[in-house]
């Protein structure tokens, strides 16, 4: 089967971002021996740099994988510069896939619509089937976050949103709020597919050896009880909370934050206006050294700002902090507290509530390693169940090839 993917912020594993579609596009080339061409931008958005020659070539050249590399326009903020950045991904996306042979299945995926919208235009030109990935819900995600106002850009956004949905030959989702919410837009819930994020368990085997090393490198004292924060530091994660939180910790007790974004400027300066020596905020990482820094803390947390758009969400987070074993702390009220609480992996600390996050990181220094072996083991079973991504590519790959043959 030749399979088309594209998404404007897919990156390899040796780049920090967002690495699910390149995991699926490997398994599907790998274990189903399919012909896949993973579409994704020379522009490295959470860092705002292009990918260098020495990135690309750092990777193992995958049988019946190819990466097309295409240019967007560059940007530092969310300006209207990001805007023209969307907007040259996909019209470049459309360009490159008119001249390339026929694929059996296309698959675009969101953020943004402007991407899936060339992708349901190249479908239909190749007279092939069309499916939508969902991974953000646009525009309602901007709008309730107060990053849209505009109400012809909200009326555009939202038809091109309900035209893709109509005429999308199956929608996949990543979390159960997605589905209910698509829908309740009067969409054929049978169209709808979860295949939520998850972790190549293969990628990464424990190596108590190396905690020591990745402490020096967090630049935490050896003794101390870290909490680590890994991901993008934007308006939606509420970071200013959890630097926040540095302020109510006892002593022995350190914040790792590890990614960036647009807030990251501002969170190390109320980081220096608090003098809050036990909170660090590093440079993003490799998805292939961040298992490791994350083996290195003590408790994870996942934070996302107060907005009921995010009571659907599932954070990579969820998964990597569970894959590792690390006990969870979350100030996410929804899908992700009920599947913590569910699981018996960690602890809801209220939402946007510094002193509260302070208190659950506390607690969970005070658990016995009997209760943290235990939170280990649900972690793992966790994954082996819903977050596997050899059994997620798999069931997403039966997924195509029932469209192909219908």
């Amino acid at each position: 089967m030749r399979i088309w993917l594209a998404n404007h912020y897919a990156v390899p594993p040796n780049i920090a971002g967002i690495t699910r579609h390149y995991e699926l596009a490997r398994e599907w080339a790998t274990e189903e021996k399919a012909d896949v061409t993973l579409f994704l931008s020379k522009f490295v958005h959470p860092r705002r740099t292009f990918v260098t020659a020495e990135e690309k070539n750092a990777l193992d050249k995958v049988p019946g994988l190819n990466l097309n590399w295409l240019w967007s326009y560059p940007h530092k903020t969310n300006d209207f510069k990001r805007i023209i950045n969307m907007g040259s991904f996909a019209a470049i996306f459309f360009l490159a896939g008119l001249f390339k042979r026929r694929p059996d299945v296309l698959i675009a995926s969101s953020p943004h619509l402007f991407t899936a919208f060339s992708g349901w235009m190249l479908a239909a030109l190749k007279r092939c089937p069309f499916v939508l990935e969902v991974r953000d819900l646009w525009p309602d995600s901007l709008i309730k976050m107060g990053g849209l106002n505009n109400k012809h850009v909200i009326k555009l956004l939202t038809w091109m949103e309900l035209f893709l949905y109509r005429k999308a030959d199956k929608i996949i989702v990543l979390t159960e709020h997605q589905r209910k919410f698509i829908a309740d837009k009067g969409i054929d819930p049978d169209k709808i597919e979860l295949i939520p994020n998850g972790i190549v368990v293969s990628s990464w085997k424990p190596d108590p050896s190396k905690r020591a090393e990745f402490r020096r490198k967090m630049g935490v004292p050896e003794d101390d009880f870290v909490a680590i924060y890994t991901g993008a530091h934007g308006p939606a994660n509420a970071l200013q909370y959890v630097v926040e939180a540095g302020r109510y910790l006892d002593p022995g007790i350190s914040i790792v934050l590890i990614g960036d974004g647009p807030e990251k400027e501002k969170l190390i300066r109320l980081k220096r206006e608090k003098g809050l020596d036990n909170v660090y905020l590093l440079d993003p990482v490799p998805k292939a050294e961040i298992f490791d820094y994350t083996q290195a803390a003590d408790v994870g947390i996942i934070s996302l700002a107060d907005n009921e758009v995010f009571r659907g969400a599932r954070p990579n987070k969820l998964f990597d902090y569970t894959f590792i074993g690390l006990p969870i702390v979350t100030t996410v009220d929804g899908e992700v507290r009920e599947i913590v609480e569910k699981n018996r992996v960690g602890l809801f600390a209220g939402a946007e509530n510094p002193e509260g996050l302070a208190e659950a990181i506390k607690t969970v220094r005070s658990y016995s390693q009997e209760e943290r072996e235990e939170i280990k083991k649900n972690g793992r079973d966790y994954i082996d169940r819903e977050g596997d991504r050899k059994k997620l590519a798999h069931r997403f790959y039966t997924i195509l090839q029932k469209l192909v043959r219908r």
